[in-house]
């Protein structure tokens, strides 16, 4: 009898401190892959997106997918690191690099924030926060992929989104990280 409550407290413990996804991951995906700028990262397009692949407009990113509307955008680009930054984050965890991405954000001014989460799709790792208000708001995902940090931005650029249409984007952007391939 002692031997089965142990295990349910030890089972108990390991579920309650395992990550959960904040927004599902089920929006359907295209067959069409994209493949980032450095060659590091491939996924899938979500159904009514496109990639942009235009370097003239935005050269600092990894990966762009646009709304086929336009209303909609999903960004994934490298963060640079310092070595003694990159060493911290190595132990210190995803947690550190989502406030060190929050902190560097200049469009955080006079915003709400989220507490950053961890969680799993796929067996890849994950922390997410989330910044503005009502229909500004946005959500930032920070990964590592080959030995490289990266933060994926999901937010709406066009017209007025209630909180369900924004989880909507969200649920879009976990799609794509868990299709994620590296």
């Amino acid at each position: 009898m002692s031997k089965n409550i142990a295990a349910f407290i030890i089972l108990f413990l390991l579920t309650s401190c395992a990550g959960s996804v904040p927004y599902p991951s089920n929006y359907p995906l295209s067959q069409e892959l994209f493949h980032s700028r450095n060659s590091e990262l491939t996924g899938r397009i979500p159904l009514g997106w496109f990639i942009s692949t235009d370097d003239s407009i935005a050269s600092s990113l990894t990966v762009w997918l646009i709304r086929e509307d336009f209303s909609a955008t999903l960004l994934i680009k490298e963060l640079s690191l310092d070595q003694r930054t990159e060493q911290q984050v190595q132990q210190k965890g995803l947690k550190l690099l989502a406030n060190l991405s929050a902190g560097f954000r200049t469009d955080q001014a006079n915003a709400t924030s989220i507490d950053p989460k961890e969680f799993d799709i796929e067996g890849k790792r994950f922390c997410s926060y989330e910044i503005g208000s009502d229909a500004a708001r946005k959500r930032i995902v920070v990964f590592t992929a080959r030995g490289k940090y990266y933060e994926c931005e999901a937010r709406a650029v066009r017209g007025i989104w209630s909180s369900d249409e924004l989880g909507h984007i969200f649920s879009i952007q976990q799609s794509v990280l868990g299709s994620l391939l590296f």
